[in-house]
């Protein structure tokens, strides 16, 4: 597996397509932290979200790095579709830690904030960046070309459930009351976000339950993409 995720590197740092969207953020955290103070909790809120949606574009670009004929020989190598796939899915998740600890520590280190965060601030900031960018890698994976054949059509799909997560408390206050529990199917991002920007109300429970609930669905929704995926390799096999 790491000789897999080292290959899957080189792969991608010679493709270059982590540079578009790495830069954006970091760019995009070096742009919102130019006016100062700000408050801590709900900075960290901010960038949760972006690293959220830069590492379902990340994951996006990895999951199809490969073309067929090289993808058939990676997986002869590494012996399984689903280790291969497995690999990819890692190291997108590896890929985002860097990014995380670079959004929770720039502002602190170089005093941005209207106070010092605690180290309890920060430990938990960083959690919450590395939980939320687990979340947009697990819902990125599934606009695999493995599922949709365009990269157009894919792309905007995953556009738009991005912009569902992130509009999950606007479709709450539109839903009947009869129809409000049925938000808890939608991606987890929103209770992050609450518990940030109103984090010294927050009991401990709340502040870690939120953690549980993204890492949750994101295995859950890794674990049903993978079986989807060996189901379909199945599949076209038998045929």
């Amino acid at each position: 597996m790491t000789s897999l995720i080292s290959f899957l590197h080189t792969c991608f740092m010679r493709s270059y397509r982590y540079g578009p969207a790495t830069f954006v953020f970091f760019l995009g955290i070096i742009f919102v932290y130019s006016v100062v103070p700000n408050p801590v909790m709900a900075s960290y809120a901010f960038s949760t979200t972006f690293l959220f949606i830069v590492s379902a574009v990340i994951c996006y670009t990895l999951i199809d790095i490969e073309t067929a004929n090289q993808e058939s020989v990676t997986m002869l190598h590494s012996g399984s579709l689903l280790k291969l796939y497995i690999s990819k899915l890692l190291y997108s998740w590896i890929f985002s830690v860097p990014l995380a600890l670079y959004a929770v520590f720039f502002p602190a280190i170089f005093q941005k904030f209207d106070r010092n965060p605690s180290l309890e601030e920060l430990s938990m900031s960083l959690l919450y960046h590395v939980a939320s960018s687990w979340l947009g890698i697990a819902l990125a994976c599934w606009f695999s070309s493995k599922f949709i054949r365009s990269r157009v059509m894919s792309f905007l799909m995953l556009s738009v459930l991005i912009v569902i997560t992130l509009s999950v408390q606007g479709i709450e206050n539109f839903l009947p009351d009869g129809l409000k529990k049925a938000i808890v199917l939608l991606p987890p991002l929103n209770s992050t976000i609450n518990v940030l920007v109103d984090y010294e109300s927050q009991t401990l429970f709340s502040k870690l339950s939120v953690i549980g609930a993204s890492l949750l669905y994101g295995a859950m929704l890794t674990m049903l993409f993978l079986f989807m995926l060996h189901k379909r390799k199945l599949d076209t096999a038998g045929q």
